[in-house]
């Protein structure tokens, strides 16, 4: 499964004046420099992993403006949190998992606004009549690569984020375990659950699509 990037965004609210001094070291000297206080190194920092940490954010909340917001306070929030990185795990990973629990954080915020569900769900019931008709539409007007995005973003949350780090960040298992603080039997089990779910909604939404023909 190919990863779809999108551009993310250009700037973070950290200033990012980096100095040629920066641009080759290693994560590790870098989250060194940023623990003393240095911008600059911690701009190299937002500067390497942005792309990966706001695609990823991305896919959890299928919303450009709100993962643009939560990828600045990914960021925001690994600067003020340096303090307690100890390099257990790689930078990377700790920043994995902040962004990750900022979406898990915007998605409870959603489920809270009880207005915005209603409104949701009264719209659902008023274009159901003609969901068939739009879903054929829809596979018309999108190659594949978008009807495997749109199928992906349907997932329950626990699998969408699986097949997210997975195959699209190409994370390990161990890293993962990390990221999501469960067990890799777990991790694998719902990778397998994910696969064949997502496998289903494809080939179902297929056989709808050559039936309807």
């Amino acid at each position: 499964m190919s990863e779809y990037l999108l551009q993310p965004p250009h700037s973070i609210g950290i200033p990012a004046s980096i100095t040629s001094t920066w641009t080759g070291q290693d994560d590790i000297e870098l989250v060194i420099a940023s623990k003393g206080g240095n911008q600059d190194a911690f701009a190299q920092l937002v500067q390497r992993h942005q792309r990966r940490v706001f695609n990823l954010v991305f896919r959890m909340l299928q919303q450009y403006e709100e993962a643009n917001e939560v990828t600045q306070e990914t960021f925001l929030a690994a600067w003020q949190g340096l303090p307690s990185f100890r390099g257990d795990a790689r930078f990377s990973t700790w920043l994995y998992r902040i962004a990750y629990n900022c979406s898990l954080k915007q998605l409870e915020q959603r489920k809270r606004d009880t207005a915005l569900q209603v409104a949701v769900q009264a719209e659902q019931s008023l274009q159901q009549e003609s969901c068939d008709e739009r879903a054929e539409a829809e596979m018309e007007a999108h190659e594949r690569q978008a009807l495997v995005r749109e199928h992906l973003s349907m997932l329950p949350a626990k699998y969408r984020i699986v097949l997210v780090l997975r195959h699209l960040q190409e994370l390990t298992y161990e890293e993962m375990a990390e990221i999501l603080t469960m067990p890799i039997g777990t991790i694998k089990t719902h990778l397998f659950r994910a696969r064949n779910l997502l496998k289903e909604r494809l080939e179902s939404f297929d056989s709808g699509n050559r039936g309807g023909k």
